[in-house]
């Protein structure tokens, strides 16, 4: 069983919201003045509520030789999302819950505690928004919500890579999840659904497409992501929701080009572009009404040009909190 260890878990700290106050009434607010701080090990209701959660881990990315910085993502994350304004309802609940926090390089203790803190979060009503961190977020952000609801899950991944590599001498990285994800469903007899888009050929091996084909993975590469084959994609989409009982959506941010997301662990040149295209398909898929969780991997701050990356995967919260 997967405990919140307070050896990992660090409670949500109003001080970690600060901005600039244009006024108090409903249409002056931003998000670091409607935000509650709140200590995950406490019961409490969490009913309709979206629950910021911290993952400040890179051991994943280390192990998988990227470059090293993404453990200070949520921070980052943070700092912008508290200048954005209110647009959501003032129905809408939005929390902190703090920080999973791997240190001394105990990735999959950290792992543990995150499988925790997702099944609190889901178990006590919330909507888990986690922020990265590397990507070996994947495969706790899973077990976390399988363990709360023991429904089908699918999981779509924003995504240059597969994540689908074996383990390395018995472990995990950033780039190993969805093959222990696989590894996990196999065992239990569950159903594997795996939707992969903004795939390139370039960062992933043929073994890998191999693989992920034999597992029955579904692959939109990011080449394939153009106006003509928009309306084909946004039915794929809608299709996929429909095989399910819920859908947890991972967005690594090395999905998009460079000139967009430079502050990444592996830098993706030719990547998505996030024009009117590609918000055409994320608006569908924060649609999709058994849409239950969400995560944004791979920022790091380290190598951010102007914010940029971190801006990015801002806006992508934005329009989830107005959906």
């Amino acid at each position: 069983m997967a405990i919140l260890d307070n050896a990992y878990y660090q409670p949500g700290d109003q001080q970690n919201w600060q901005g600039r106050i244009d006024g108090t009434e409903q249409a002056f607010l931003r998000w670091h003045q409607v935000v509650d701080a709140i200590d995950l090990s406490k019961q409490q209701s969490l009913d309709g509520a979206f629950v910021i959660l911290g993952f400040c881990c890179e051991e994943g990315v280390r192990r998988n030789q990227g470059r090293i910085g993404a453990k200070e993502g949520p921070a980052a994350f943070r700092k912008v999302l508290a200048g954005l304004p209110v647009h959501f309802s003032n129905t809408t609940r939005l929390i902190d819950a703090g920080d999973v926090i791997c240190a001394n390089e105990k990735l999959e203790e950290a792992q543990g505690c995150l499988h925790a803190a997702v099944n609190k979060i889901i178990s006590m009503g919330g909507f888990p928004v986690l922020l990265g961190g590397g990507h070996e977020i994947t495969y706790p952000h899973y077990l976390g919500l399988q363990t709360a609801t023991k429904q089908s899950v699918g999981i779509i991944n924003i995504d240059a890579h597969l994540d689908i590599r074996p383990l390395i001498a018995g472990k995990g990285n950033s780039g190993t999840g969805f093959y222990q994800i696989a590894q996990h469903v196999e065992k239990e007899n569950l159903p594997f659904h795996y939707l992969a888009i903004g795939i390139q050929e370039i960062s992933n091996t043929k073994a890998l497409f191999d693989y992920a084909d034999a597992k029955g993975v579904e692959i939109i590469q990011a080449k394939d992501i153009y106006t003509e084959r928009l309306g084909e994609i946004i039915d794929q989409i809608i299709d996929f929701g429909k095989k399910v009982d819920q859908v947890y959506l991972t967005i690594d941010l090395d999905a998009f080009a460079a000139s967009y997301a430079p502050g990444v662990s592996a830098l993706a040149f030719n990547g998505i572009v996030p024009d009117h295209n590609f918000h055409l398909l994320f608006e569908t898929i924060i649609q999709l009404s058994n849409l239950v969780s969400i995560d944004i991997a791979e920022l790091n701050p380290l190598f951010d040009i102007d914010n940029r990356t971190t801006k990015l995967g801002a806006d992508l919260l934005f329009k989830l909190l107005q959906k």
